[in-house]
């Protein structure tokens, strides 16, 4: 391995991750801290480019930070992880079965509340108001907290 190092932006753009994101990886620890120049710049081994991608792989996967942060540090501590990397994937596909349930269900009860409104509005003279968001309540379909994450999204 070369003991060349690298600037923030240099590491930063062979990654292709924000400045502030590489900042942030290393404040929370995924990062080891970066060495300081005399003058308190970050220098970056090679390796961090490769620590870097694999988080983001990671992150990709459905891992959060801060169990890719566990997992490294039980790594870099000399404890084998890979149960624990298990066990919390198979949390996520748990997880992922149980959300497509919610949906299948959910769609099913659009579909018959689309065939509702399809009567209703067939039994409607023209020109009337068929009130169809009238029939909504707190047990309709669309009323349910669904995992949206379209409309989740928080403002900024």
């Amino acid at each position: 391995m070369s003991d060349r190092t690298f600037r923030i932006g240099q590491v930063a753009a062979q990654a292709g991750i924000s400045r502030d994101t590489l900042r942030h990886y290393e404040r929370i620890g995924v990062l080891p801290k970066a060495a300081r120049t005399a003058g308190g710049y970050r220098q970056y081994s090679a390796s961090t480019v490769q620590r870097i991608r694999f988080v983001r792989n990671a992150l990709r996967f459905g891992f959060s930070l801060k169990q890719i942060g566990e997992f490294l540090h039980a790594r870099e501590s000399g404890r084998a992880p890979c149960q624990e990397v298990r066990e919390a994937a198979a949390l996520m596909a748990s997880e992922m079965d149980r959300q497509i349930d919610e949906m299948v269900a959910a769609r099913a009860a659009i579909r018959d509340m689309l065939a509702d409104w399809g009567d209703r509005l067939a039994m409607t003279p023209a020109g009337s108001p068929a009130r169809l968001l009238d029939t909504l309540t707190a047990g309709s379909p669309s009323a349910a907290p669904l995992n949206r994450p379209h409309l989740n999204r928080r403002r900024r």
